[in-house]
């Protein structure tokens, strides 16, 4: 077998710490019966880490595309983003696409681990949400190899984006507390290096200036439920007084609603709460959540009929950021 430039199969199979008949298997499709998926996926790691295409595999692939568009999350558990790829693989389905759903679980390492092995898998496309800011080398050589990304609910520079208006939602979502009377907030807030979560923030922030007021505390949380009411609880019992807690994502106001209830409080009676997203879950949650709706279905469209149209229009197409419009929605929990 013919390999590109110096590396060859042996390689492969060394840095897998497979046998060569183990990597000849992956790259001929006969791997499903014969190895367990972790082994795989070590393979297409070395694959990809070693930037290693046999020359039988690349002419397949000028020949014909793969038609397979991957959707790269930090939790599929998240009802968010598991609506999003819904909405990337609505329109997939529609243009012939299969969709590739990959759960990087918050972990850098293994969002990098997946880039690896997207490169290897020759997909088309990925609509990537970053854990938080990416391995740029990483993406790099996706890019190199022509496989289109999309950047979703969040902005990487230099790669097209489709996102919502996290600030202005954040800023009446503030402002409305405020006009309800609430003074002492807290906030809690998502991880520093995603977008999103800086873009609330700064709403929130620049809402409580204009009122001349200064937030009781902020913490930083993961977006995930437990974060959330461990913020809540370290709030609630260090900052005597606060009247409102704002939470950067639904799963982390829900998280911040029971750490209330378990410390004795009622809300919205002695504390008011709010989230942001408006996932399907609120639907089970007392009382009914006060938070900021973001389009998570049509933002999965979005992002995946952008990728189609710079697949259709080429390299050279303009870089476009789609921003979408977000919606207060009013519960009872403030």
């Amino acid at each position: 077998m013919e390999e590109k430039g110096k590396v060859t199969i042996r390689e492969v199979a060394k840095r897998a710490g497979v046998s060569i008949t183990t990597v000849s298997r992956v790259l001929n499709g006969h791997d499903i019966e014969h190895m367990r998926p972790e082994t795989k996926a070590r393979v297409l790691a070395a694959i990809a880490e070693l930037d290693y295409v046999p020359v039988r595999v690349a002419q397949r692939l000028r020949r014909q595309k793969t038609q397979v568009i991957a959707v790269l999350l930090p939790d599929i558990s998240n009802p968010f983003f598991s609506l999003l790829a819904r909405g990337v693989g609505s329109v997939a389905f529609e243009a012939g696409y299969s969709t590739l759903i990959c759960d990087s679980n918050h972990s850098v390492e293994k969002e990098s681990r997946y880039l690896d092995i997207l490169l290897a898998e020759q997909v088309e496309g990925v609509v990537f949400i970053p854990v938080g800011q990416p391995m740029m080398d990483k993406v790099d050589r996706l890019l190199r190899r022509g496989i289109s990304i999309v950047v979703a609910d969040r902005r990487v520079n230099g790669l097209p984006s489709v996102e919502a208006d996290n600030k202005a939602g954040s800023y009446q979502l503030t402002e409305y507390l405020l006009h309800r009377g609430y003074g002492r907030i807290a906030y809690i807030a998502g991880p520093r290096e995603v977008s999103t979560a800086r873009d609330r923030l700064v709403g929130f922030r620049a809402a409580m200036a204009d009122a001349n007021l200064e937030p009781m505390a902020v913490l930083y949380g993961n977006f995930t439920y437990e974060s959330g009411y461990e913020n809540a609880r370290t709030i609630l019992q260090k900052h005597v007084g606060v009247d409102a807690i704002m939470a950067a994502n639904d799963l982390m106001a829900i998280g911040a609603i029971r750490a209330g209830e378990d410390l004795g409080l009622s809300v919205p009676m002695d504390v008011g709460m709010t989230g942001f997203d408006h996932i399907s879950l609120l639907e089970f949650v007392e009382p009914q959540l006060t938070t900021v709706h973001i389009p998570a279905y049509q933002m999965g469209q979005e992002a995946m009929k952008l990728f189609l149209k710079r697949a259709e229009k080429g390299a050279s197409v303009e870089q476009e950021n789609q921003v979408l419009e977000t919606k207060l929605i009013y519960g009872k929990s403030c």
